[in-house]
């Protein structure tokens, strides 16, 4: 990242490179004065002529291209453009930077243009075709230069999602493209939050249940086909409801009687799904809204007793039935889904077995004993301030699951409460939430697993981590390898997890990495493992640096971020192509990633250092955060992007960071070696995780302010939150996962 001079220095060239050619004052700038007392040479007339065809060329050549760097009314102007048309959702800064440019390009894909970034004389011209019309008001004689965009006048809201048929929504997008998109889908029966205008998890859940129910390409993004499907059943006014009759959750078919429910569906037809099912005696479990394994066995069982197609999933058929009359006779004890719920039904051998945790010594705590030596460092360098990534106001930012906020001040004087413990042959280093309810816990070397919870903290299944290489193209011996699971990240839609393995073991691998190391070791690179959560199978396996640990994904889904802890180094992996593109050096023994949400920065915090690597997910140039305090280990960003936390293992603090200037504004004392944290949804407060402290604590991100802590099990190393129950599942490394409730 330039610093602040360099920055201006550029803008400023920039901007008198594009700024437009001025009117000579006289013709006298380019014809000598002629004395009418001489006669004219007649060497002059070539040069006469030549330079006044110069000057008509000057007058007709069109306005150079916008691009990342520029600055001026033209870029406001482009950036309005942009927003009006559902590309562009940050601030109108005047400043082309890497939002402005990815919106630009995203604008070009959906035009079928080049898709560069600069806005040159094809871009200027699609952007006024797709503005609107101007006001009779708005005309005058003069036509517009190509890069005066006014933001074009308001259309009334039409039932369409958009006017043009390349328009394309996606997560994270926030315009009135959004809200007509979220009425439709609500109108279809697959949408049931609020009508936000902003493209949040809930909208992409709704778009990718429509995407399956008629076949698309399950994505989650509402491109042109997507929306002609949400477009192609239109409710017909005869079988609308009265508007008498009042439609509640209480009936299953709803405004989509095509629905198909099934396992992985969240929506309100689930909650009626479930009251139904509640009601006629075969679901005893909590109404969620979410078709997990409780609601897929009381539907086998209802099927089983009305004499239908056992399949698990909710049709017409399903429907029709559940809509009758209950029958006065209760199921009979062997069909009661109680007795089939019952916990030890799902239990497996490695449930049931002693739950007494592992002897604490028997394993080494992976972290704990690298050379934490560390030269003080005078300088505090902080980012060269972007201000086309100034963060959204926080008071203005609209989180699509704002019906939350009105929780806030119960859970801020309510206290958290252990609700359940899960334990058996595990050895947890962290747990990760997928978005969709399910809960990842990787076990490392010392069970070869990766276990899978549900929200009723079933065992949905244990993932061995063994593996056949030859099978995913490397080189090593054929036969089976084991890994040693880490850390998990999920893609933004929660179809795919990325496990990092700390190392291998089988033939071939002779030089593992160790907590302390360095790259002239030369240890063994690893590899991640991709697994697809709908059948729970390791699909791809990618190799990547010595020891990997910490895995991140960018919310657009294009690229997994592999911290190597032995290579010092940053894996690339490109996420469509299933293969690392890229390494990036980074220094002693890196770990904690996070991406913000416009896939645009990472953020990496380098764990034998007081610093943390930023860098630029279009050119993957790095630039640093200093001195932000000794061994950051774990980092999380709040939805706005507007602050930065770090645990400081070297500390016992966690720090608060303004991104916009790089300043570390409060740091907290949580406890003896903060690890793992997370955040909550709407980023009011923090979870922390105290290994050597044995606790936990809620930290009220406002004032960095410890809310509560609690105790756990020995050892707590990982921490996920899950926003649609608002519980925090925790991990302990001598064997244990707590839940609390919040």
């Amino acid at each position: 990242m330039e610093n602040s001079a360099s920055i201006h220095l550029a803008v400023t060239d920039e901007a008198l490179a594009t700024s437009e050619p001025q009117s000579p004052a006289s013709s006298r700038l380019f014809i000598p004065e002629l004395d009418s007392k001489k006669r004219l040479s007649a060497a002059w007339i070539p040069f006469i002529f030549l330079t006044m065809a110069l000057f008509i060329v000057s007058l007709a050549r069109p306005v150079l291209a916008l691009r990342k760097g520029t600055s001026g009314a033209e870029v406001t102007n482009l950036q309005k453009t942009l927003q009006a048309e559902g590309y562009f959702n940050g601030p109108i800064t005047g400043y082309y930077g890497p939002l402005t440019e990815a919106a630009v390009i995203q604008f070009q894909k959906a035009n079928g243009l080049n898709p560069d970034g600069i806005v040159g004389a094809n871009t200027t011209a699609t952007l006024k075709s797709d503005s609107a019309a101007p006001t009779n008001s708005s005309i005058d004689s003069q036509t517009p230069t190509p890069l005066e965009l006014d933001s074009p006048t308001p259309e009334p809201e039409k039932p369409l999602v958009s006017a043009r048929p390349n328009f394309i929504l996606q997560r994270g997008d926030r315009n009135p493209q959004v809200t007509s998109l979220q009425r439709n889908l609500q109108v279809a029966g697959y949408f049931s939050g609020p009508i936000t205008g902003y493209y949040g998890s809930t909208t992409q859940d709704a778009v990718i249940q429509l995407q399956k129910a008629h076949g698309l390409t399950v994505d989650g993004i509402a491109g042109s086909q997507t929306r002609a499907a949400l477009e192609s059943k239109p409710i017909s006014s005869s079988s609308q409801t009265p508007p008498s009759t009042e439609v509640t959750e209480d009936r299953i078919g709803f405004a989509n009687p095509g629905l198909v429910l099934k396992r992985g569906s969240r929506n309100s037809d689930v909650t009626a799904l479930q009251r139904s099912l509640k009601e006629q005696g075969y679901y005893d479990g909590p109404l969620t809204g979410y078709y997990g394994n409780l609601t897929e066995t009381a539907v086998i069982q209802f099927q089983k007793a009305k004499g239908l197609n056992v399949d698990g999933m909710v049709g017409s058929s399903t429907k029709a039935a559940l809509e009758l009359p209950s029958p006065a006779v209760t199921p009979s004890p062997i069909e009661s889904p109680t007795a089939q719920l019952n916990q030890d039904s799902f239990s497996t051998p490695e449930e049931n077995s002693d739950d007494t945790p592992f002897n604490q010594d028997s394993f080494i705590e992976p972290e704990e004993n690298y050379d934490t030596s560390l030269s003080n460092q005078d300088s505090f360098s902080t980012p060269t301030e972007n201000s086309d990534n100034s963060p959204f106001n926080q008071d203005s930012f609209t989180n699509e699951d704002s019906e939350k906020k009105k929780d806030n001040e119960q859970r801020q004087s309510s206290q958290m409460t252990l609700k359940h413990t899960i334990s058996g042959k595990i050895s947890p280093k962290s747990i990760v939430h997928s978005g969709r309810g399910l809960f990842f816990a990787q076990n490392m070397m010392y069970s070869h697993t990766i276990t899978v919870y549900d929200r009723q903290y079933n065992l949905v299944k244990t993932i061995a981590d063994a593996v056949n290489l030859q099978k995913y193209g490397h080189s090593k011996g054929n036969g089976t390898y084991k890994g040693s699971p880490v850390e998990a990240a999920f893609s933004d839609n929660g179809q795919y997890a990325w496990v990092s393995n700390y190392q291998m073991y089988g033939s071939g691998f002779n030089k593992p990495g160790s907590d302390k190391c360095d790259p002239s070791q030369k240890t063994d690179n690893s590899f991640l493992y991709r697994i697809n959560t709908d059948n729970l199978e390791i699909d791809q396996v990618i190799e990547v640096g010595s020891v990997p640990k910490f895995v991140a994904t960018s919310p657009d889904n294009r690229l997994v971020l592999v911290s190597n802890w032995c290579s010092w180094d940053l894996s690339v992996v490109d996420s469509q192509q299933n293969q690392e593109v890229r390494r990036i050096k980074l220094g002693r023994y890196p770990r904690g990633i996070v991406v913000d949400r416009a896939s645009q920065k990472a953020y990496v915090a380098v764990m034998g250092s007081y610093d943390i690597a930023v860098v630029d997910l279009n050119d993957f140039s790095l630039d640093w955060i200093k001195n932000i305090g000794n061994s950051p280990r774990h980092l999380t960003i709040d939805p706005a992007d507007q602050y930065l936390y770090a645990t400081l293992n070297g500390e016992g603090t966690v720090a608060k960071i303004d991104l916009a200037t790089g300043k570390v504004l409060r740091k907290v004392a949580t406890g003896n070696a903060p690890r793992s944290m997370d955040i909550s949804d709407d980023g009011q407060f923090m979870y922390v995780v105290n290994y050597h402290s044995n606790t936990m604590s809620k930290v009220r991100t406002s004032d960095m302010s410890i809310q509560q802590t609690v105790n756990t099990k020995a050892n707590p190393i990982g921490i996920t939150y899950d926003p649609e129950t608002n519980q925090v599942w925790v991990a302990c490394y001598s064997g244990a996962i707590m839940v609390f409730q919040d």
